[in-house]
């Protein structure tokens, strides 16, 4: 973001102070020692004691508000006393108002643009009496200004690395995901499937009636605990996904849903004829699948509908459901609420992606994901 402010007017006079006077006001202190000298005379022990704060601290924003040029001092039988400059003070006021008000002539007001040189938003300010547009410093505001722009660009720049860092984050988490369920498939459900082999040979080799029953109690809950370990290898990373793409993963959770839940969901596809980038068909299964598990635990619905199409190389994920609904704007991670939404919303902008929420109270849900596939590799695949 860059101010247009050389482009609006020349000024004759450049000051050399104004910088260093608004640096000095840039603190907390300092900010509300002004503003208790507007219409006073104090010493540094009557400042601090208003404000409470200590003697030596009142003294030494003092001492930076005086060499900046906003604070005077002088002698008295009570000690040294203090009092704003109001000139200076009047001149911070006026240059601001310069720089935020148009030269004589019809000249556009003072705009923030981006980096490609479009118009992020115009500021508005009412007139200026003549007085202020006299005033010559509104390069130092300016200045002030653009160092604003520096600081937004280190936070742009921050966030996009905190982006990268959530990328990395989730990259990882799933790659633990798909090893636990590697790891579950392959070691545990093998070793409980030669478990029940064994307990089922041990059961026709017994002769007593009372030892059968107990080999066939074992056999019924190690079969239990084989499904729960297959089951929960799904759920941590489903090889449908990998094999056979989106639509046959979703369609295999659904019915696997909806024989765990009584909830009943219908499931349609538009235009999906070729497999998806591997990340936007993660992203999206893991939003219908945190969707869904909402709808069970949450909204007491009886119905549900999932959808997923294609159209002008945009991706749009619906699920939508009969329940009680909810107010999205209650629902934030900071009150403890909503990190399901936020986890979905987090997925979807990792892919480029957004997430809209439509729901109210007893008016149901509609959760809807759109991802672009402009662009990326392997979007026909």
């Amino acid at each position: 973001m860059v101010v247009n402010a050389e482009k609006m007017w020349e000024p004759a006079v450049r000051a050399v102070d104004l910088g260093q006077t608004l640096q000095a006001l840039a603190h907390g202190e300092r900010l509300k020692i002004v503003r208790f000298l507007l219409n006073r005379e104090a010493t540094a022990g009557e400042i601090a004691d208003a404000l409470a704060i200590g003697a030596g601290q009142a003294r030494r924003q003092l001492r930076a508000l005086t060499a900046a040029g906003l604070v005077d001092s002088y002698p008295s039988a009570e000690g040294e006393r203090f009092k704003l400059d109001q000139q200076a003070v009047a001149l911070v006021s006026a240059s601001v108002v310069r720089l935020l008000t148009p030269p004589p002539g019809g000249a556009r007001r003072p705009v923030l643009a981006g980096s490609d040189g479009a118009d992020v938003f115009t500021i508005r300010v009412p007139d200026a009496p003549d007085a202020c547009l006299s005033c010559q410093n509104s390069p130092f505001v300016a200045k002030v200004l653009d160092d604003l722009d520096t600081v937004l660009r280190e936070a742009r720049a921050y966030h996009s690395r905190l982006l990268q860092l959530s990328s990395q984050v989730l990259t990882a988490h799933e790659a633990e995901r798909k090893r636990i369920a590697r790891e579950l498939h392959d070691d545990t459900a093998q070793s409980l499937t030669s478990i029940l082999v064994r307990l089922r040979l041990l059961e026709r080799s017994l002769k007593s009636s009372e030892s059968r029953r107990k080999v066939e109690e074992l056999h019924d809950l190690t079969g239990t605990a084989l499904d729960s370990v297959r089951r929960m290898a799904v759920d941590l990373r489903p090889t449908a996904l990998d094999d056979l793409g989106l639509e046959a993963a979703l369609r295999s959770y659904i019915e696997n849903f909806c024989s765990s839940w009584p909830v009943q969901v219908r499931f349609s596809t538009t235009n999906i004829r070729r497999r998806l980038p591997p990340d936007v068909e993660l992203v999206l299964y893991r939003v219908a699948q945190e969707a869904l598990s909402n709808i069970a635990k949450h909204s007491s619905a009886s119905s549900a509908e999932v959808s997923l199409g294609r159209r002008n190389n945009i991706v749009t994920l619906t699920i939508r459901d009969d329940g009680r609904g909810f107010d999205p704007a209650n629902l934030t991670p900071s009150s403890g609420g909503g990190l399901g939404l936020f986890g979905m919303r987090e997925r979807m902008s990792l892919v480029g992606g957004s997430l809209e929420i439509d729901s109210a109270p007893d008016s149901g849900a509609r959760i809807t994901g759109r991802v672009s596939l402009r662009g990326r590799a392997g979007a026909a695949r």
